[in-house]
């Protein structure tokens, strides 16, 4: 009988990180937090937080709370950026009836704040780097940069797709380039002639890549991210400060409404988009993975940070109902979520190749590609991903 698990190390204080901490410190065990960064203020782009997704704040007790820093999109829409005209709607009107819950459009440092604050402060460290992880006996250790060490029942790796806890536990290769680079920005809503933006998240889609727009912090703000196709990206930050001007000159034929959206952008930032296979094994010992760490996705259908809330809830029931047995509550949270994500995976690598569809062959092409794939028509893929329940289905993800 090994001991109990009462000491939980959270490496990352991502959303998944986060969302994790939340849930095993409600049900009374002892988490840290130990984040990388000096500090854990505002950053990053919007977030499209998923039905499948609120459904984990609910549980948490956190959804009102999100609801008052986000917007309720009316729908997903994809437009030709040259025109404007649709060439496909998604309607959110009845999410609720439709997905269970509703769908949110946020800006993500307001909803990492939401999280972070739901912990009480010092249960999180920032400014400790991870280096390595070791197992002995009945604990696990940490390492860090400073010379530091930390000693727990459990570690849980949520440190992203260039994961030191899995490198550590596993090896592999590392993170690889996608061949997309982004542009990420917001522009003040009261720049822009009232109405000029629809209330809906919209994908304008054009010959140089495509931009996925809609308003965030409460409709004062349009987030905007600019995706185009680019071979090589040296870079090592996600966040790269970059200019209004150079994303402009990255979209020479977008539309004029496109245009004129980028054009009134305030501080700019690039970054390029990795992905990798997903990890074999997610547990070792003592140490599991969680999130990007475990299942990288490609920045479609939100399930970046969805799977990561859907894989927090999940670990969190397990190692609360196996408190006295930490390999079935890892290896039980692993297979469990698994199937799942693998399938998320593939369909968001598997839509990338479909952001820019424009005629109707292509969209035809990929109705065809998804049904003899995934035995599934859109609608239904959305219906898979967004009416998924993690709160009641933590055991076993049905396909």
């Amino acid at each position: 009988m090994h001991r109990a698990i009462k000491r939980v190390a959270i490496v990352g204080a991502g959303m998944g990180g986060l969302a994790a901490a939340i849930a095993l410190h409600r049900k009374g065990f002892d988490v840290k937090v130990y984040e990388q960064s000096p500090d854990l203020g505002a950053f990053g782009a919007g977030l499209g937080v998923t039905p499948n997704a609120v459904k984990v704040f609910a549980a948490l007790g956190l959804r009102e709370k999100l609801h008052d820093v986000s917007v309720e999109p009316g729908g997903l829409i994809w437009r030709d950026s040259n025109d404007g005209a649709v060439t496909k709607f998604v309607s959110l009107d009845r999410a609720v009836e439709r997905f269970g819950a509703q769908y949110y459009n946020s800006w993500r440092g307001d909803v990492h704040n939401l999280l972070s604050s739901a912990l009480p402060a010092a249960n999180i460290e920032a400014g400790r780097r991870c280096e390595g992880v070791e197992e002995g006996g009945d604990s696990i250790g940490v390492r860090f940069a400073d010379g530091g060490t930390a000693e727990a029942d459990v570690v849980i790796g949520c440190d992203g797709i260039r994961s030191v806890v899995r490198r550590a536990l596993f090896g592999g290769p590392a993170a690889r380039y996608s061949g997309h680079m982004c542009w990420r920005t917001l522009v003040p809503a009261e720049r822009l002639p009232a109405g000029f933006h629809d209330m809906n998240t919209n994908n304008w889609t054009g010959p140089d890549g495509f931009l996925l727009t809609y308003f965030v912090r409460q409709g004062k703000f349009i987030n905007i991210i600019a995706v185009r196709p680019q071979e090589t990206w040296e870079e090592e930050s996600w966040s790269v400060p970059s200019t209004r001007e150079e994303m402009l000159a990255g979209f020479p034929r977008m539309g004029e409404k496109a245009q004129v959206l980028m054009n009134n952008a305030e501080q700019v930032f690039k970054w390029g988009q990795f992905t990798g296979a997903p990890a074999a094994q997610w547990t070792n010992g003592r140490a599991t993975l969680l999130g990007d760490a475990a299942h990288a996705m490609l920045a479609t259908f939100g399930q970046g940070a969805g799977s990561s809330f859907e894989d927090a809830f999940a670990l969190a029931e397990w190692i609360s109902a196996n408190r006295d047995d930490y390999s079935t509550a890892l290896n039980g949270y692993e297979a469990a979520r698994k199937p799942r994500t693998a399938r998320l995976q593939e369909m968001s690598r598997t839509e990338v190749r479909f952001k820019q569809q424009r005629t109707l062959p292509q969209r035809l092409r990929r109705e065809w590609t998804y049904l003899t794939r995934f035995g599934k028509t859109t609608p239904k893929v959305y219906q898979w991903i967004f009416g998924f329940d993690p709160v009641t289905n933590w055991r076993a993800a049905a396909m």
